[in-house]
């Protein structure tokens, strides 16, 4: 696959971030975060003309930071947008950045039809959001979705407020979804599967007190494939992954030509595998030995020379088969059953 068949790139320009989530992996794991950034330079070395860019998707988002925290954000979407890409979609929490940064967003999202779309992930209303997106102010988040949809005026309805729905949140429901209405957004419910096996800790500070709050997902609020993937996982654990199971498995990169680009620099098939070199699961750090340690990194690669590695080229499907010498569990998981794994939203209004 070379770079003509890439219909869509997700990157995290940046691991750093100012809230403390407690289902983040970066909160999780602290020992093992290293807060890195690549820049506006890096982007236009990589995506050099329209061929890398037009007619593409870009997600800014990634598995560890908030991409408005950078201060180059800005500038490489009016790159990505000037070199006539398809889409440019925006994951945030909405509580980092200038009002300017965001106004200069709003005017970018009247850029083109439907070219800018931001994904606002609030949690709850002003009483509950900061509960699980810790470290994030009420009051910066409305003014900033204040300053962008001032800017963005009708193109506002391309954008969205998601909202995870918590046992703690539920009832703050119906003020988001008016909230969101006021703005002209969208309002999505989302599911993750990660909030159906686990509960959270959060430690809230109000005033001079701290109050311990278990962040928990119950009843119809839990992920609505979660049947498909514990039999995944029971398979993975039973050794049982068959050829329909492998079959199953729908990747972004190979089904749907997208890549990620992480804050390091380093490019990979999807956030998911990503996420496991950053935690070292499966001993996937090791597993990789085989290959030169910059056999993924951008730093001294382009894209279409990691693009011909052999690990893109076909050991990534090969290695789905659990025979295989570099299988990862990971990607039957997150990926089996037409991505039963991944987060589902629900469009409310």
């Amino acid at each position: 696959m070379n770079i003509d068949r890439i219909h869509a790139m997700e990157l995290e320009i940046t691991s750093n971030c100012n809230a403390a989530c407690p289902g983040c992996a970066r909160t999780l794991n602290p020992n093992l975060l290293d807060v890195t950034s690549f820049s506006f330079e890096d982007l236009k070395r990589l995506l050099p003309n329209k061929r890398y860019i037009e007619n593409k998707r870009f997600k800014f988002c990634g598995v560890l930071g908030d991409p408005a925290i950078h201060p180059e954000f800005i500038d490489m979407v009016e790159y990505l947008l000037a070199n006539n890409c398809k889409r440019v979609n925006i994951s945030t929490n909405g509580g980092v950045g200038t009002v300017d940064t965001w106004r200069r967003l709003g005017k970018l999202a009247t850029y083109k039809e439907r070219a800018v779309c931001v994904d606002f992930c609030i949690d709850g209303h002003e009483e509950t959001n900061h509960i699980y997106r810790i470290n994030t102010k009420w009051s910066v988040i409305m003014r900033n979705i204040s300053a962008f949809v001032e800017y963005a005026k009708e193109r506002t309805i391309d954008s969205s407020w998601t909202y995870i729905v918590f046992d703690h949140n539920e009832h703050e429901l119906d003020t988001a979804i008016q909230e969101a209405k006021k703005f002209g957004l969208k309002f999505n419910k989302r599911t993750g599967m990660r909030n159906s096996y686990f509960d959270w800790i959060a430690n809230v500070r109000k005033k001079k007190e701290t109050k311990q709050v278990v962040i928990t997902t119950t009843g119809k609020k839990e992920h609505k494939a979660k049947e498909k993937v514990y039999s995944l996982e029971k398979a993975i654990k039973e050794n049982t992954i068959d050829d329909n199971i492998i079959k199953s498995i729908k990747c972004k990169y190979i089904h749907e030509g997208e890549i990620f680009i992480g804050a390091d620099l380093t490019m990979w098939p999807c956030c998911f595998l990503y996420d496991s070199k950053f935690k070292n699961l499966e001993d996937i750090n090791e597993k990789l030995t085989r290959y030169s340690s910059d056999w993924n990194n951008l730093k001294n690669k382009s894209i279409e020379e990691v693009l011909f590695h052999p690990y893109y080229k076909s050991v990534l499907e090969d290695s789905w088969n659990p025979a295989h010498n570099l299988h990862m569990a990971r990607c039957v998981k997150t990926c089996g059953y037409n991505q039963a794994y991944h987060n589902k939203k629900e469009l409310v209004v």
